[in-house]
């Protein structure tokens, strides 16, 4: 009797730890948290997950790089810039689509370390972005800040 009981109850600890752990992974991945990754580049963002399409980091002073993207990840309505290890200015992006067209905005913003821009909205139909080149500038010549680049569906 004693065996059962501890076979049992060794069971519903089983499936309190899996259902705990399976609750802390979706609100790590919930609506609009700033918590870690997972280690999957999702976040939660109005909309739906935000999934990360490149990073690069800013040697010189000022800077200009380019990421490419291209058919595998689909579609998106929006892109989003992170920013971590020193603050960032953003001076304008262009996006390239994958039909060809392209369009060029202009950001204009100050980020500092462990900040973000706002969601940036992708005028027309969702399409396929090819590329997303970057023109910015460090704050600080010491740092050498990462930016990120996630795209909203």
């Amino acid at each position: 009797m004693l065996k059962k009981f501890s076979l049992v109850m060794s069971a519903m600890l089983l499936v309190a730890t899996a259902s705990s752990s399976a609750l802390a992974q979706h609100r790590g991945h919930g609506n609009g948290g700033n918590g870690g990754n997972g280690g999957n580049g999702k976040h939660g963002g109005p909309g739906g997950p935000a999934i990360l399409l490149g990073e690069r980091h800013i040697d010189g002073r000022a800077d200009n790089d380019k990421i490419d993207i291209g058919r595998d990840n689909g579609t998106f309505r929006a892109i989003q810039f992170r920013v971590e290890g020193g603050r960032v200015n953003f001076d304008r992006i262009t996006v390239k689509y994958l039909n060809g067209e392209h369009e060029e905005i202009n950001v204009r913003s100050d980020i500092p370390s462990g900040g973000k821009t706002r969601a940036i909205d992708l005028p027309g139909n969702r399409r396929v972005i090819e590329s997303i080149s970057m023109w910015y500038s460090k704050g600080n010549w010491r740092t050498r800040p990462t930016i990120r680049v996630y795209g909203i569906r």
